[in-house]
This record gives C-alpha cells, sequence and structure tokens, in this order.
C-alpha cells in the first residue's frame, strides 16, 4: 500500500504544479526610464517622386562626387601604352544637367543623368587650376533615398 500511496501523493504534486496559474508578465522597461532613453520609433519611408531629379540636385551630386575624389587623393591612372602610373587632381567649374533617364532594371527613383561639365585636370601634384579648363560630358547615378532626398548611387 505504500508504494501506492507514494505514487498517488507524486501524480499530485505534478499536477498541482501544472495546474498553476501564471503570473502575467512584468513591465521590463524600468520605471525612471524617459522618453530620450527610448529607442526613436521608425518613421514611414517617403515615396518616390514622379518626377526626374532636380538641376540643382544633380549639379550639386556631381560638385560632391569631385570634392570627394580629391578628398581621397585624387584619381589614380596607368597610361597603358607606357605602364606609367599617375594621378589625376581636377578642378570643376560648372556643371549644367542635360537628362536624366530612368534606370533600366532597377526600382523606381533610380536615374542616370548626363551633365555637361566645365573642368581642368593636372597630374602628378599640379595645380588644376593652372591649366586650361575644358567642357565635356559626365554622367552620375541618382537615385531616391527613403527618407526623403536625392542621393548618389
Amino acid at each position: 500500500m505504500k508504494p501506492m500511496l507514494l505514487i498517488v501523493l507524486t501524480s499530485l504534486a505534478i499536477s498541482a504544479g501544472c495546474s498553476r496559474k501564471e503570473q502575467p508578465p512584468t513591465n521590463t522597461i524600468a520605471p525612471a526610464a524617459t522618453a530620450r532613453e527610448l529607442p526613436p520609433a521608425k518613421s514611414a519611408p517617403v515615396p518616390v517622386p514622379n518626377e526626374e531629379p532636380p538641376a540643382e540636385v544633380v549639379e550639386r551630386l556631381i560638385f560632391e562626387q569631385y570634392a570627394e575624389i580629391e578628398k581621397l587623393g585624387g584619381l589614380p591612372v596607368t597610361v597603358t601604352a607606357t605602364g606609367s602610373a599617375h594621378t589625376l587632381h581636377a578642378k570643376l567649374y560648372s556643371a549644367r544637367k542635360e537628362s536624366c533617364t530612368p534606370s533600366p532594371q532597377q526600382p523606381p527613383g533610380n536615374y542616370e543623368c548626363g551633365l555637361t561639365i566645365t573642368l581642368s585636370l593636372a597630374a602628378d601634384g599640379k595645380d588644376p587650376s593652372l591649366q586650361t579648363p575644358s567642357e565635356q560630358g559626365a554622367r552620375i547615378g541618382v537615385k531616391w533615398d527613403p527618407s526623403g532626398k536625392w542621393v548618389r548611387e
């Protein structure tokens, strides 16, 4: 009889442990937390505009691109005929947007823009502003950022 009593008591203890009500979850945020300590709420992405990027935006982006190239030390080039390596430095004087076309196989808001730029180039530490500027064509990729502004691709 004792083994039977032991089995009954064990089963009662197990069933009592399983039938306990769960405690409601406690608040995991400390009461002293303020709004500035909480992570910022993510804002919804700004929809892509129907029109292509404006001229002043495209022109500003090409100036930013050339400034970034110069900040990185210029553009390294190799003359294929001789194999000699040089670093080109550019001075961009003006940029004029000619056209922008939607980039094929890209999501809406991606454009390839053509510009006419005026710049001068100099190699190996020479000052490009001492060179005669020339006008030439250039291209830049521009895309709509979900934060609501045009950026370089």
